[in-house]
């Protein structure tokens, strides 16, 4: 199904439940579902430091938290050559971090449990290998009908083609989507791709979030249902 056409509504059991299709809620993973992101920033300020770059914490959430392994040797790596090599070199540091096990975000991991007749997909601007990873030690890997990873796609977060492939690959149209971020990048992709948002401030301050249709601090008691258009409120959270 192409990006932006009407999917037909119908109903199809995944897990047991009763899963209704034109509605889908699209989750970022680093940030939303695992507390990740300090372990990536880690990995990759220790493979920019070979290459003679430095990056600092600050740099990392404030500037290239939404943008993945690739986007950020590009931008920081004058050799294009070496941009390959390093990414590769990130991503397994990476898994070297996070091999004693994947930190979770209970309200996260709460809130994909809790979206029973929705249609669930995953956007992440990370590997597969990686999402694979986290997914299937945290035991929800069943509870997503479509993956999209940064290898999907042409163009990575801020851009808004991996949301857009996620509502493809659920047959949704784009405006029955709800996307849950952590970024001010994811967020601009989500809403570029014309669908609505939900920001939790698990890695970004509150105010660097505000273009989200809704920012709160924890996702236990965010209603999914009331985020889409026809119940769309202010910032709250």
């Amino acid at each position: 199904m192409r990006p932006g056409t009407r999917a037909k509504v119908t109903e199809r059991s995944v897990t047991g439940e009763t899963v209704a299709e034109d509605r889908a809620v699209i989750f970022d993973m680093d940030g939303v579902l695992i507390n990740s992101e300090p372990l990536h920033c880690q990995a990759t300020q220790e493979i920019l430091a070979l290459y003679g770059v430095t990056m600092s914490e600050a740099d990392y959430f404030g500037r290239y938290i939404a943008y993945s392994d690739w986007e950020i040797m590009e931008l920081l790596i004058s050799e294009a050559s070496a941009r390959p090599a390093a990414a590769q070199a990130k991503s397994r540091r990476y898994l070297e971090l996070v091999g004693s096990g994947v930190p979770p975000f209970p309200d996260g991991l709460g809130l994909l449990m809790r979206t029973d007749g929705w249609r669930v997909a995953l956007a992440t601007g990370s590997m597969r290998c990686e999402a694979e990873l986290a997914l299937t030690a945290l035991g929800v890997r069943d509870r997503f009908q479509t993956i999209v990873t940064r290898e999907d796609c042409v163009n990575g977060k801020p851009d808004p083609e991996p949301f857009l492939r996620a509502a493809a690959g659920l047959g949704v149209q784009p405006t029955r989507c709800v996307v849950v971020e952590d970024s001010p990048g994811g967020v601009r992709a989500a809403k570029a791709a014309g669908m609505a948002c939900v920001a939790v401030t698990h890695s970004c301050p509150r105010d660097t979030l505000l273009e989200a249709d809704l920012v709160v601090d924890d996702l236990a008691d965010v209603d999914l249902g009331a985020v889409l258009p026809a119940a769309r409120g202010s910032h709250a959270g």
